[in-house]
């Protein structure tokens, strides 16, 4: 027996084709079972003798034998049917297989504009760009105020000694003799000396001066007078006064000098080095009032960079302090 022939599609069936072929297979399957049905049921009626054109009824075994014809072709096509019911519900069931995508379409017109966004972050810092060109220089700044003197250099390496021996000059003409001057004023009027030549130790305090005692040599007019300690002198007499006085220390300190009038200093009878000093000496010209007073004093002198502090001084031996007071021209 020789396998039966299908007949070839050309062209080939799609999968869309081939499902409406399998589901017209099911409906022409379904169509010759309704004939079927319709034949069983033309049986039937030759039975019950209600089939037209027929006089004479069936036979008992014609009924039976047409019974169990009918009863086995119902039976095949219940099994028939259900069969073709899940051949159809298969195929509707069958997953849909997208085909290739088609062409691109042309494009569609531009939308509108979308909102702006929001700023991004802030990005990296860029490199470091050249150096610029050198600018032009600026006027001259003023002058800065003048730094504390430095300290005292080294001394130096002793010179050459010059050789040979110096000769005076001859000795020259007398000139002639000058007008004779005005006569100035009598100094012996109203004077005082007074000194210090025990050399006692003097105690300088660092914020204010300590009067020297002036008890030895001495010499007042009765105009000028000294209290009981000989610190404190007086004059008794208006006038312009010749003020001069000389301090001198056993070795330096930090230290100055200066003369009180009537309590006050001065500028002009202060002596304030600035370096370690060992001898004062000062003058001063000066309009008193009859009662006004004169103190000495040793008082703590600040050195550049460094504060006053209190220290304990010497008078040298002999004319360790001294003070004179001359009355010039009484007012």
């Amino acid at each position: 027996m020789s396998m039966p022939t299908f007949p070839q599609n050309d062209p080939p069936l799609s999968r869309e084709g081939s499902l409406n072929e399998i589901i017209a297979s099911i409906a022409a399957e379904e169509l010759s079972l309704s004939h079927i049905l319709n034949a069983e049921g033309e049986k039937l009626q030759y039975v019950l003798g209600t089939l037209p054109g027929l006089d004479e009824a069936a036979s008992l075994d014609e009924v039976l034998r047409i019974n169990q014809s009918v009863k086995g072709t119902l039976s095949g096509i219940v099994e028939q049917q259900m069969m073709l019911s899940a051949k159809l519900g298969a195929a509707l069931k069958a997953p849909t297989i997208p085909g290739p995508a088609g062409p691109a379409g042309p494009a569609g017109p531009t939308g509108p504009a979308g909102a702006a966004g929001a700023a991004g972050a802030d990005g990296p810092a860029g490199p470091a760009g050249p150096a610029g060109a050198t600018g032009a220089d600026g006027p001259t700044g003023p002058a800065g105020a003048a730094g504390p003197a430095g300290p005292t250099g080294a001394a130096g390496p002793q010179g050459v000694t010059a050789e040979g021996v110096a000769r005076n000059g001859a000795t020259g003409p007398t000139g002639p003799a000058g007008p004779t001057g005005a006569t100035g004023p009598n100094p012996t009027a109203a004077a005082a000396f007074a000194a210090n030549i025990q050399g006692p130790d003097i105690n300088v305090p660092s914020y204010s001066g300590v009067a020297i005692p002036l008890p030895d040599g001495q010499v007042m007019s009765a105009d000028i007078t000294a209290n009981p300690e000989n610190t404190m002198f007086q004059v008794n007499k208006k006038g312009v006064y010749l003020l001069s006085y000389r301090v001198n220390l056993t070795k330096p300190a930090q230290v100055g000098t200066k003369l009180l009038i009537d309590g006050m200093a001065r500028d002009t009878t202060k002596v304030i080095p600035a370096v370690p000093t060992a001898s004062f000496e000062n003058q001063h010209v000066h309009l008193m009032n009859a009662g006004e007073t004169l103190q000495l004093q040793l008082c703590a002198a600040p050195l550049p960079g460094i504060s006053p502090k209190a220290q304990t001084v010497t008078l040298a031996g002999g004319m360790g302090a001294s003070l004179r007071i001359i009355l010039l021209e009484e007012r």
